[in-house]
Formats: structure tokens, sequence, C-alpha cells
């Protein structure tokens, strides 16, 4: 439904991480109005509240975009599928709901490459504004009384077991919390879930938030454009079932549209590159060459095992106990859909030099036929994440077309770098799933298969196989160079009344997933909206490289 109201304080475009976040905190002002546009729906579903059911969603067009890359030189020419979701929450209402921050390096890095104030000391009170962490952490590190529900998963399946003795076996370091002082090692991880349910923006933030009258949410609802006067943002150009209209604000337009499609508005809108404009016709009205460049991910493979019993997830598809499963939710909201299948892995450095983990294992304790677990089969599979591709890549216009999709190119595997950091995770995850711990059921290895065994059948089987981690970023740099498109503030360079906050304007990917770290910067930058003093940084130990723990393959 179009609003009666057509003008705003703010006009926020994109309910998903950053979003969300700041149509509440910006709504916690009374005398301020804000509108939040979202192209997806406002409807609930259990597929998107159950936790256990967040594999239906990485395929359902109803709650997501379903991107493709471009066609990968480097991978054979495969496109690379791209979930984005789109609904209230957007990707924080399909993603896996892993809670993880990154690591401190990430922060201080950003600062170095000109992202002024957002080093670690800085930002970690933000984390912790955000979070209502339910297994009494450390209250240096971790959050009590915030609006997202946060907890330590546990394992459900003894090949969880089995991969943290594996890490033992294998001499690797644990660590209680990987949000906290230390992130290298062998843990259990954590889940933005609370009460069963999944904790996304849509739950922590918006539905909260629209009980307050200075709050008006358009959902179904496309934004072809910025309306720009000049270089000053005067409103979005809108289209809700078929009706175009037009929202002012009157204050700033702010874009939380994510990496792929926050670039795309701002070209559709004369920002951007001025020669790949001119390719669309578009009228240029700030020639900013860094938008939609820089583009990072996290590249992942799969080392997949048989198992020779019923150890993992897979035995509860069996229909009784699917039905045991689904009543227990139903009525205690626990059990195992009430958790996300990513409860525990481990953070590795790839060889001594390397300063802070660059390597990151998901362990999925199922048998998994692409993201969906396998009925009848038994087994579980190794997601080796890359955390440091040096390759980077570009999102660019297909078309002058706002109902197009952006031509997204990571450029994936194009650093020979990084070939040979994938090849050596791959020898050190066989090397884990070897350890004894996995003896009493380890089964065959389903892929890349035993005859994979030399140097170039690896990299063949990683360039037919690698996939990403949908973890795009950085398409809207913030920093003071050439190819930076905002300030530390998310205020986009050489325009007035316009800001963007999501994770297109990381300076570089985290180490982790991206959920976490995009709530904190619209939370920090909330508070810089608003004239309010930031919160004071906290500095506080933070874990050394451990001897002797990295990588040896």
């Amino acid at each position: 439904m179009i609003p009666e109201k057509r003008t705003y304080d703010f006009v926020i475009v994109g309910s998903g991480s950053a979003g969300g976040v700041l149509a509440s905190r910006l709504t916690e002002d009374a005398d301020c109005t804000v509108l939040l546009i979202e192209a997806g729906t406002a409807r609930r579903s259990l597929t998107v509240d159950v936790p256990g059911l967040l594999f239906m969603n990485f395929e359902r067009a109803k709650y997501n975009w379903r991107f493709d890359t471009t066609k990968q030189k480097e991978l054979g020419g495969r496109e690379v599928y791209q979930p984005r979701g789109k609904g209230l929450g957007g990707s924080s209402s399909i993603n896996a709901m892993v809670y993880m921050r990154g690591h401190a390096e990430d922060f201080d890095g950003w600062e170095r490459l000109g992202a002024k104030g957002w080093n670690y000391a800085s930002v970690l009170p933000y984390f912790k504004k955000s979070e209502a962490f339910k297994n009494n952490g450390d209250p240096t590190y971790r959050g009590g009384n915030g609006p997202v529900k946060t907890q330590r998963s546990r394992a459900w399946a003894p090949v969880q077991d089995a991969f943290m003795q594996a890490g033992k076996e294998r001499g690797y370091p644990e660590t209680d919390d990987v949000n906290g002082f230390q992130q290298e090692g062998f843990s259990m991880f954590d889940m933005n879930i609370g009460d069963g349910v999944r904790n996304g923006t849509a739950k922590a933030f918006i539905r909260p938030a629209m009980k307050r009258p200075n709050l008006e949410v358009a959902t179904d609802t496309y934004c072809a454009k910025v309306v720009m006067e000049g270089s000053t943002a005067k409103g979005v150009a809108l289209s809700t079932k078929g009706k175009s209209w037009t929202a002012t604000a009157k204050r700033e337009v702010i874009l939380c549209a994510g990496a792929a499609k926050t670039p795309q508005i701002l070209m559709l809108s004369g920002i951007g590159p001025a020669d790949h404009l001119a390719e669309h016709d578009i009228p240029v009205v700030v020639d900013l060459k860094g938008v939609g460049e820089n583009l990072q991910d996290h590249a992942e493979i799969h080392l997949k095992y048989a198992a020779t019993k019923p150890v993992a997830y897979n035995k509860f598809l069996r229909p009784d106990r699917a039905i045991r499963v689904a009543l227990q939710w139903l009525f205690t909201r626990d059990g195992v859909a009430a958790t996300n299948g990513f409860e525990c892995g481990a953070f590795f450095r790839s060889s001594e030099n390397v300063p802070y983990p660059d390597q990151l294992i998901h362990y999925y304790p199922v048998h998994l036929n692409g993201w969906m677990p396998a009925f009848g089969k038994h087994g579980f599979t190794l997601g080796l994440n890359y955390m440091r591709c040096n390759s980077v890549g570009t999102v660019k216009l297909k078309s002058p077309d706002p109902k197009d999709t952006p031509r997204i190119d990571p450029n994936y595997m194009s650093d020979p770098d990084d070939m040979d950091r994938m090849v050596s995770f791959l020898d050190l995850g066989r090397d884990l799933a070897a350890a004894s711990a996995f003896d009493d059921f380890r089964g065959a290895e389903l892929e890349p298969g035993p005859e994979v065994q030399t140097r170039v059948q690896k990299e063949m089987w990683i360039r037919d196989n690698l996939a990403s981690a949908y973890h795009l970023s950085c398409t809207c740099k913030m920093g003071t160079d050439e190819m930076a498109v905002t300030g530390p503030d998310g205020k986009v360079h050489g325009t007035e009344g316009l800001r963007v906050v999501d994770a297109s304007i990381m300076p570089m990917v985290t180490n982790g997933n991206l959920n976490a770290p995009t709530m904190m910067m619209a939370e920090r930058i909330s508070d810089m909206i608003r004239g309010r003093p930031l919160l004071p940084p906290e500095k506080v130990p933070v874990a050394k490289p451990i001897k002797g723990a990295a990588s040896q393959y």
C-alpha cells in the first residue's frame, strides 16, 4: 500500500541488517519521521521464523532475489549463485543466523584504509549495544541488554563432538568465544536465535518499532532511483505494485540495499563512474569512480563425507522423527528445529606469517545435496571458507531498468595466490577428517573424492565446485582516496542529504559472517545521524597469534 503521507525526515531504502536498525533507532526520537522501503513482503513465514528450516529459503523466490554472478572466467565460465534477502529484515531473514563479529584487526584495518574512527576499540561498544547474549559472556566483550538475542550453540550430533576432538588431536587450539578475547581455534559458535526463533532485524528492530506513529513501512515497493536536485538528494522514485510515486526526504535519503543493490541504485541515480553511466545513457550527477568497485566476498568449497551410522542431522528427516522435531519446536521452541546446523567450526591462519585468521571452517553435521539435507543418507560436511581473497570484483549495471538485476562479478580466483590457499585448505580439511575421532563412523569421501589427488586435479575440482559464502561487501567503501564512495559517516562524497549504510561501505570484508558487523555499523551511524555523542572507545585485550597453531598445508 502506498502511504498517504509522502514527506518524511528520512527515507531508508532496504530493511535488512542495517536498514532495520536505522529505522528503529531514528524513530526513538518522537519528532523524527521515517519511511522504510522494502521490495519484498512483510508477511511472516515458518521458513523464516523456525531456524531449522533455513535451507528452504536459499532458493525460495518469495524471500530471495536469487541473483547469479556473471560467468566466472577462472571457474570455467560458471555462474555462481548469490541469494539475497527480499522481505522484511532483508538477508537477516534468510541467512544462517551465525552471529560472528569479525576479528579486532578487521576494524583496525578499516581505520588504516581511511575509515577514521572505525577501529576495534570504537566499534566494540556498538556490538555490545545491539546484543543480548544468553550465556553470561564476559561483559568486557559481550552485551546483555540489546534487542538482538544471541546464544551459544550446542552439539546435537556425535559428528560435532568428533570435529571438536579432531581439532585437539591435530594440535589446534580451542577458544571459548570467537566474539571475545580469542578468535583463533575450534569452538562452538554463536547464533542470533532467541527462544527458539530467528532474531533477525525484522523481529529484533522493525516489528517493535512499527508500533510507533513516526515509522511507516512500505513493502512490495521497488526503488527506481534517488531523486536528485543538483548534487542534493531530495527523495526516492518508487513503484508499488506497478504504481509510481515519489517519497520526499526533508533531511536524508539513506541507502541500505546491500552490496549489490546499493551501487545499482546509486548508478541509476547518476552517481558512479561517468564512463559506465554513459554506456547506459544515464546523465552524470556525481562522477564517483569507486561505486560498484572493490567487490569482496568469501570463497567456499565443501568437503563431504558419508557416515556409516545415523549420527548426523539427516536422521531427523525420517517422517516419524520429523514430526517429533516439529512438535517439540511448536510446544517448547526447543530441539533441533530451534538451531541452525552451523553450531561449531574453527578459525585458522594459513601460515605463521599471517597475523590473524584468514581461514574458517563452518562444520555442517549433515549430508548435503547442494544446500539441502539429503533424505535417507548420512554424512558430514566441512565448509572451507577462505576469508582473505586477493581477487576483487565489481557490480555494474546490466541496463538502466531498475528492475533488471545488477551485473555481479566477484572475479573469483583471478589472483593465483587464492588458488594456492584453497588447495592448501582442502589438504587441511582432509587431514582433519582423517583424525581418529571420526573413525567410528567416517565413510567414503564423497567430494572431491579419493581420486582427486594431484595438484592439477585439486585445482580442477575447485574451479568446478567453488561457491560463494554469500558475503558480498565493499562496493561503496568508506575512505578518502579516489576510489572511496563515502566518508566514515556514510555520507556519499560529492552529495548532500545522501548516505549509505550497509555492507557495501566496508573498506575490507570482515573475518566471518556479515550480519553482526552490519548491524554494528548501523548502530554507530545512527548515533551520528541523531547528533548523539558516540559511545566511548573500549580498549580491551585481544589474543595474539598462537605460535605453532597455523596451518602447515
